[in-house]
């Protein structure tokens, strides 16, 4: 499988020629963003700057894509399933009702099936699966190509549907945080498991960013002490705790809330029944409470800025703490659930952890006050350098050498 007699020869050139296929739901480059489509995009620039291998990325089209400059590179090629196509969607749904005991839902499986097609006329030394770990199952029936489970979610666990045959498929598991590590080996099941941080673009993300958004334009004032949350707007991220927090502070109203994002990255719609709640939650606080719906990701920084300190008050075990990574990009101190991979994206910075299982409402609201009295205390976070994209794509080749051919 995967051969033919001019990849073997162009092979020659690079140390490995790759297959990376991606999630199947936004494209690579990441034109409309997605945090994986990101770091995707920051190992093929690092490969393009060293040529170390002859890197093919299957992913879903976007028609952005047409003319993104990424696309002219000689060592990175592109290949794209047009999975927003009336034919793709024909096709697919007819798959799913033959193939009903697929692991993803139909329309992933159909993008996987048409990437295997399209795989099966080169030859790879080695395939990277980039947080769809359950296609290596399909994926090793056809192949016997060296498989890397790049992993940004707790998807591998004990409770995973038909979590040996992955594991028997995967050659190594390379995953964002310790945390997810333990996940896996606790599985009990002996699997090659490599931590492999996430990056951040410090160009972008520095406290002299810029000043494309004022407070005022957000209708806060300079005097005011910004609390910033930023990530989607769902239950199991507990933004509805933190504004709770806000509530608990009616005798601060110096103290207001930066509310930013929505409730599904770029496809985030406007009103639903958990936004409305926070919506007329926020009504009721005289203007402390500010949503500014869905904003791009080169953006985020501007926001940032404009806040004093940030929280994470998630409710779910998070695989890493990248928003804890971005705010402490910009200087800001972090209060944050102490769940999951969050400590590990903040050792070294001044932050509080609260616990998961108190009452979480009083509990930040208390860390809000001990920040904004000891402010001096909590000033000086920078980007750890372990956390940049730089750091990220060079370690990111050096495990998977140990890879291939």
């Amino acid at each position: 499988m995967y051969n033919c007699y001019l990849c073997r020869r162009f092979s020659s050139i690079f140390t490995m020629r790759i297959a990376v296929i991606t999630s199947g739901i936004l494209p690579v480059p990441a034109v409309q963003g997605g945090a994986v489509e990101n770091l995707i995009d920051f190992y093929l620039e690092y490969n393009e700057r060293h040529r170390l291998h002859d890197i093919t990325v299957y992913s879903a089209w976007h028609h952005d894509v047409e003319r993104h400059a990424a696309r002219q590179s000689d060592v990175n090629h592109y290949v794209y399933v047009k999975t927003h196509s009336l034919w793709f969607r024909l096709c697919a749904k007819l798959y799913g009702k033959r193939h009903r005991d697929s692991y993803y839902f139909y329309q992933l499986e159909y993008f996987f099936e048409q990437v295997f097609r399209r795989m099966r006329r080169h030859h790879y030394d080695l395939i990277v699966l980039e947080n769809r770990p359950a296609a290596a199952i399909k994926l090793r029936q056809q192949c016997t190509t060296p498989i890397i489970a790049h992993i940004h979610t707790n998807l591998i666990h004990p409770d995973t549907p038909r979590k040996e045959e992955i594991l028997r498929a995967t050659d190594l598991f390379l995953v964002v945080s310790d945390y997810i590590r333990q996940q896996i080996a606790s599985i009990g099941t002996p699997v090659k498991i490599q931590v492999l941080y996430n990056g951040l673009d410090e160009q972008q993300f520095h406290r002299l960013w810029g000043t494309s958004v004022s407070r005022e334009s957000l209708g806060l004032h300079a005097n005011d002490f910004v609390v910033i949350y930023t990530g989607r707007i769902v239950p199991k991220k507990g933004v509805k705790e933190l504004v709770q927090a806000i509530q608990q502070l009616d005798g601060h109203p110096e103290i207001k809330l930066l509310v930013v994002g929505g409730d599904n990255f770029g496809d985030s719609v406007s009103s639903n029944p958990y936004l409305d709640e926070l919506h007329q939650m926020g009504n009721n606080m005289q203007g402390r409470v500010v949503f500014t719906g869905f904003v791009p990701y080169e953006l985020l920084p501007a926001y940032l800025h404009l806040a004093d300190v940030a929280v994470v008050p998630s409710r779910i075990d998070e695989a890493f703490g990248m928003t804890c990574v971005e705010a402490t990009a910009m200087g800001l101190p972090v209060i944050a659930t102490n769940d999951g991979g969050i400590p590990e994206a903040l050792v070294g910075q001044k932050h509080i952890l609260i616990d998961r299982d108190g009452d979480r409402p009083t509990d930040i609201a208390r860390a809000l006050l001990h920040v904004k009295d000891n402010y001096q205390d909590y000033t000086g976070n920078t980007l750890s350098p372990r956390f940049t994209k730089e750091t990220y794509a060079k370690t990111f080749f050096e495990v998977i050498s140990q890879y291939g051919i």
